[in-house]
């Protein structure tokens, strides 16, 4: 009964790590929150699955340091970094299943996710399965946010993202903003650590299209989670109303989680 409830605890549990210059190739340190949430149970293997993928789950061995206690993805962690063309700066985000499973999702250098299932088949190795398609559209059907592939973002921020009360903003990504049709809204709802943030849109005309980006209201929310240069925001939509369908164009709540440049993390 106690390894019940301690799976139903750790259902769903998320977390992200950034693949740094430098970090081993050979194995991925889980978060110390995680393993702490862990216990004593043993998790020596684990079958990790990327977001939206219709390929088999790797299998993947578990270990745990000990001089330093802390918990790795260890022995098929570099075959499955190398089949996913993993490199420095992705960003990838785990959920836990309670059973010894992750789900993956990776955002690349663009700061958007990396839609895996396009990339087979336009190289001509497969698609997923109609089942796996199903799930996904269930999943983003489910939290109201369209096509799941584009219902999340990931940003470093710089110094033009902090800026004085005046001129802070941050851009969306265009592929994220055409996706939720930023340009027929004026304002998102920024959730982190149970508190709300309510910020204003800003639309202007560039060559390549209109962009927008997050402003009267995001200086606040900076202010108020310490947010400094080199601390990585993931984005995920929370709920958002469907204009097509009549739902109301400020009805937008975006989920925040914050990676600090010190390795902490806030969400």
């Amino acid at each position: 009964m106690e390894d019940q409830m301690a799976n139903l605890r750790l259902t769903d549990f998320e977390f992200f790590r950034i693949i740094l210059p430098g970090s081993s190739k050979t194995k991925l340190k889980l978060p110390y929150k995680f393993a702490r949430e862990l216990g004593d149970r043993e998790l020596r293997e684990a079958r990790l699955r990327v977001a939206g993928e219709g390929r088999r789950p790797w299998d993947v061995k578990v270990f745990d340091d000990d001089v330093s206690g802390d918990v790795y993805l260890g022995r098929g962690w570099q075959e499955f970094a190398r089949a996913h063309d993993l490199r420095d700066g992705h960003f990838l985000v785990f959920r836990y299943d309670g059973a010894a499973a992750f789900t993956v999702t990776v955002f690349d250098e663009t700061m958007c996710r990396r839609d895996y299932r396009r990339h087979h088949d336009a190289a001509g190795t497969g698609s997923s399965s109609s089942s796996d398609s199903s799930d996904a559209a269930a999943a983003a059907a489910a939290e109201g946010v369209g096509d799941v592939a584009l219902s999340q973002f990931a940003v470093t921020l710089r110094q033009c993202n902090l800026e004085d009360k005046q001129a802070q903003y941050l851009n969306v990504p265009m592929e994220f903003q055409e996706a939720h049709e930023y340009a027929r809204r004026e304002k998102v709802v920024l959730r982190m650590r149970g508190e709300a943030w309510t910020v204003r849109l800003k639309h202007s005309r560039r060559e390549r299209g209109q962009r927008t980006a997050f402003r009267y209201g995001w200086h606040r929310f900076c202010v108020d989670n310490g947010l400094a240069v080199g601390d990585t925001c993931f984005f995920r939509v929370l709920r958002e109303g469907d204009l097509r369908r009549g739902g109301a164009a400020d009805d937008h709540v975006l989920k925040v989680a914050v990676r600090k440049a010190d390795g902490t993390t806030l969400e």
